[in-house]
C-alpha cells in the first residue's frame, strides 16, 4: 500500500464546489459552514467519465482458485488520481485528485464513485489547501491548509459539513487514518515525530518517536493494520506499535523502497525494492515476519513495483508491475495469473472490503475494475 472543497478557512481561503453526477451545486446550511468562495467552472476537474464492459454482473469472492478469470469489467476516465479507498461497506470508493486550474493553483479533489458503475455520486474539490488522506469510511477527508499549521475533516458527501478543525505549532507533513478509525495520525514536518488524535474529537493522545536513521524520513503512517505506524526512510522501514510506541526491528534493503503495504492483522509485511538475487541485481518483493523482523521470502519482479496489497483475508498479494496487474498467492510466492488493460504505469491498488473486487489507476488516467465473473 503502498498505499490520497470543502466549507473550510483556517488561515487562508477555501474553494469549494461539491458536484452530483449532473454537477449541480449543493450548498451545505449556513450554520455548518463559514463563508465560501464557488470554484469557476473552468477550475473543476471534469467528473469521471464511466464506462461499464460487462453488464448483468453477478460477481465472486477472489480466491487462489479462481483468480485466472478475472477481467475488467468497467473503468472510468480519471485525471491524475492519487490514492483510492473503498468505503467499509463496499458500496462506494473515494478517487483523490490532484490537477492544476486555468491559473496554476493546484486543485485537489475527491470524487466519491458508486461501485456498481462507476457513476459520480458527489464531487469536491479544494483550491491550495491539500486533501492529505480519505478515511476508511469513505467519505470523511483530512485537509492540511495551505501554511502547513492547520488541518480539518471534512465530510465529502454531499453536506460538505465540516467535521472538525485543529490548530497545530509544527509544520504538518503528511496525515493518515488507522484502519479502525480511532486515530488520525499527524507527521511533523521538521521532526521525527507523529501526534496521534482522537478521530471523533481531535483531542492529541500521545505522541510517537523513537525512529533513528541518518537518511531523511520520508513518511510515518498508518497503513491496513490498526496495530502499526510505518516509518520510511530510503531503503529502511520500520514499525512502531501504535499503543505502546515500543518500535519493533528495522527492515533494511539494499535500494530505495518504492512501495510497501501490510497485511490486515499486521503480521506480514511486503515491501518493493530492488536487491541481489541469484547474482543479479533485480526489482523484488521481500514478504517479513513483522514479530521477528526476520525475511520470509522474495519474489523477483520484471519491473520496479510502486503498488502492492494484501486481500482482506490475507491470502492474496496484488502487485503492480509496470502496466500489469499481477496476482500472488501469499502464502506460497506463486503467481496465479498476470493480467493487462493499463497503457501506462500503474500506481494504486485497492480491494474491496468483500473482496469481489480489485480497483487500479496508473499514469494513464484510467481507474480500472477487476471482478470475477460467474
Amino acid at each position: 500500500m503502498t498505499k490520497k472543497f470543502l466549507p473550510w478557512v483556517i488561515g487562508g481561503v477555501l474553494l469549494l464546489s461539491l458536484v452530483a453526477c449532473n454537477l449541480e451545486t449543493v450548498t451545505p446550511p449556513p450554520t455548518q459552514a463559514p463563508p465560501t468562495v464557488v470554484v469557476p467552472s473552468q477550475t473543476l476537474p471534469p467528473a469521471p467519465s464511466p464506462t461499464v464492459l460487462v453488464t448483468e454482473l453477478v460477481t465472486a469472492p477472489i480466491k487462489s482458485n479462481n483468480a485466472q478469470n478475472l477481467v475488467l469489467s468497467q473503468r472510468a476516465a480519471v485525471r491524475n488520481i492519487q490514492d483510492i479507498v473503498w468505503a467499509q461497506d463496499g458500496t462506494t470508493l473515494s478517487v483523490s485528485t490532484q490537477n492544476s486550474d486555468s491559473d496554476g493553483n493546484q486543485v485537489f479533489g475527491v470524487s466519491v464513485l458508486s461501485a456498481d458503475d462507476l457513476t459520480t455520486r458527489s464531487m469536491s474539490t479544494s483550491v491550495g489547501n491539500r486533501i492529505a488522506a480519505v478515511a476508511p469510511d469513505g467519505h470523511t477527508a483530512a485537509i492540511i491548509d495551505k501554511d502547513l499549521k492547520a488541518f480539518s475533516l471534512v465530510d465529502t458527501g454531499m453536506s460538505g459539513t465540516t467535521l472538525g478543525s485543529k490548530i497545530t505549532d509544527y509544520a504538518i507533513g503528511n496525515i493518515s487514518f488507522s484502519p479502525d478509525l480511532r486515530y488520525v495520525a499527524v507527521t511533523k514536518q521538521e521532526s521525527w515525530e507523529v501526534v496521534l488524535y482522537d478521530f471523533t474529537t481531535l483531542e492529541e493522545v500521545r505522541v510517537l518517536s523513537g525512529f533513528e536513521t541518518a537518511a531523511p524520513v520520508f513518511d510515518a503512517r498508518f497503513d491496513f493494520s490498526p496495530q502499526w505506524i510505518v516509518w520510511l526512510a530510503r531503503g529502511t522501514l520500520q514499525l512502531q506499535e501504535v499503543e505502546t510506541g515500543r518500535m519493533n526491528g528495522a527492515f533494511y534493503h539494499e535500494d530505495f523502497v518504492s512501495g510497501y503495504t501490510l497485511s490486515p492483522d499486521g503480521m506480514i509485511l511486503a515491501s518493493s525494492a530492488a536487491k541481489t538475487v541469484n547474482g543479479a541485481f533485480a526489482p523484488a518483493i521481500t514478504l517479513w515476519d513483522t514479530t521477528s523482523s526476520s525475511e520470509i521470502k522474495t519474489l523477483v519482479m520484471n519491473e520496479p513495483v510502486y503498488a502492492l496489497q494484501f486481500s482482506p483475508d490475507e491470502k492474496l498479494l496484488a502487485v503492480a508491475t509496470g502496466k500489469d496487474l499481477q496476482i500472488w498467492d501469499a502464502a506460497g510466492g506463486n503467481l496465479l495469473t498476470t493480467l493487462s488493460g493499463h497503457s501506462d504505469i500503474i500506481l494504486q491498488i485497492a480491494f474491496s472490503p468483500d473482496q469481489h473486487t480489485i480497483a487500479t489507476a496508473g499514469l494513464d488516467n484510467q481507474l480500472y475494475l477487476w471482478q470475477i465473473i460467474e
